[in-house]
C-alpha cells in the first residue's frame, strides 16, 4: 500500500498514525493536533534520588512538610550512613513555593554544592547534597513521574520475582548492618534455596521452573511485608534481612515462609507444581565484622537445612 502525503503540510506523517486524519483526493489533511492525556496537568513538586548507593531512582511528591533523613520514620528516608536521622526539611510556603532547611545534621546540607545556611527557596532543578546522596528537586506532571517510576523499576527490580534487585538489596543490607553494629537494633538474615526446581525443569521445562521461582519470590515478599526485604540471590536462591528481629523472631518468620511455599498449591497450564524451600538463619552479633560474614553464616545454616532432608529451617 502506498501512502500519499500533502506537499504543503508541515506534518509528513502516515495517515494511519495521525488521529482524526481525512484522506481527500489522495492528500492527507490533519483535522486536529493530538495532545497526550495529562499534558496540561498541573505540575507538582517532587524529589528524585539521582546519586546513591542504595536509593537511586527513588522519588516522591512533596507534601506540606517533607523530612529527609536516615530514620525510617522520615517522609523521605535514605539508606546513607552519612545522613543524619533527621537531616533536613522541605516545607511548602506561599503559592506553591518550597524552602529547605538543615536540621542541625552532622555533615550538613548543600544545595547545588553551596553549604546551606538558614532557609533557602528551592528552584526547579536544584540538586540537594546530603551525605553521599544527591537528590534533585523539580516540578513534574503525572507523565514525568510515570517515566521515573518505570526507570526506577528497571534499575531496582528483579523482573522475574518483582523483588528488589540484588544490587539494591546489598546496599540496603549494608545500611541495616551498620545500623545494627551501632547498637541501634538487632538484625537477622535468611538464606533460602528452593527444593525441587531441577526436577520441575527436567519434567516440564524451564518455563515451569521460572514460574515457581517467580511465585516463590512474591510469596516471600508477602510474608515479610514491612518487616524485612528480600532479593533473588541467584537462580532459585533467595536472601532476606530482617531489621529489628532477633534470632528467635527470625526463625518464626523463616518457618512461616517455609510453610507458605509448601502449601501454596502452585500450578501452570493446569499442571500442579509442588516446590518447597530450605532456609538458614543467622543473627548479628559482635563476632560479625561485615554483612558478608553474616550472609556466610546464614548460608552455612542453609547447608545444614539441606543436609537435614530439605524443606526445613536451620540455625
Amino acid at each position: 500500500m502506498k501512502l500519499n502525503y500533502s506537499e504543503t503540510s508541515a506534518a509528513r506523517v502516515p495517515a494511519a498514525r495521525v488521529p482524526g486524519h481525512v484522506m481527500d483526493g489522495g492528500t492527507l489533511r490533519i483535522e486536529g493536533v493530538f495532545t497526550p492525556a495529562g499534558s496540561h496537568a498541573a505540575k507538582k513538586a517532587y524529589l528524585s534520588v539521582i546519586r546513591s548507593r542504595a536509593d537511586i531512582g527513588v522519588h516522591a511528591f512533596l507534601s506540606e512538610r517533607t523530612v529527609i533523613g536516615r530514620s525510617p520514620t522520615c517522609t523521605f528516608p535514605l539508606h546513607d550512613m552519612k545522613v543524619s536521622g533527621r537531616h533536613a526539611t522541605i516545607t511548602r510556603v506561599g503559592d506553591g513555593g518550597f524552602v529547605i532547611e538543615d536540621l542541625n545534621s552532622t555533615n550538613g546540607t548543600r544545595v547545588d554544592s553551596v553549604p546551606l545556611v538558614g532557609q533557602k527557596v528551592l528552584k526547579d532543578g536544584d540538586k540537594i547534597f546530603v551525605g553521599e546522596t544527591v537528590v534533585r528537586f523539580a516540578f513534574a506532571d503525572e507523565l514525568d513521574i510515570d517515566y521515573h517510576s518505570e526507570v526506577a523499576a528497571l534499575v531496582g527490580t528483579d523482573p522475574l520475582t518483582d523483588l528488589p534487585s540484588k544490587r539494591r538489596f546489598d546496599e540496603a543490607l549494608e545500611f541495616a548492618f551498620q545500623t545494627s553494629r551501632r547498637g541501634e537494633m538487632p538484625l537477622s538474615v535468611l538464606m533460602m534455596d528452593m527444593d525441587g526446581v531441577k526436577q520441575i525443569n527436567d519434567t516440564h521445562g524451564h518455563l515451569y521452573g521460572a514460574h515457581v521461582i517467580g511465585e516463590t519470590g512474591r510469596l516471600i515478599a508477602k510474608v515479610l511485608g514491612k518487616d524485612g526485604q528480600a532479593c533473588r540471590f541467584g537462580g532459585d536462591e533467595f536472601s532476606a534481612f530482617l531489621p529489628g528481629l532477633n534470632l528467635t523472631s527470625a526463625c518464626s518468620v523463616a518457618e512461616h515462609i517455609r510453610k507458605t511455599v509448601e502449601s501454596a498449591g502452585m500450578e501452570k497450564d493446569g499442571i500442579p507444581l509442588r516446590p518447597t524451600i530450605s532456609i538458614g538463619v543467622s543473627s548479628h552479633t559482635p563476632a560479625f565484622s561485615s554483612s558478608l560474614a553474616l550472609i556466610t553464616s546464614a548460608d552455612d545454616a542453609l547447608y545444614r537445612a539441606k543436609a537435614s532432608g530439605k524443606n526445613c529451617v536451620a540455625l
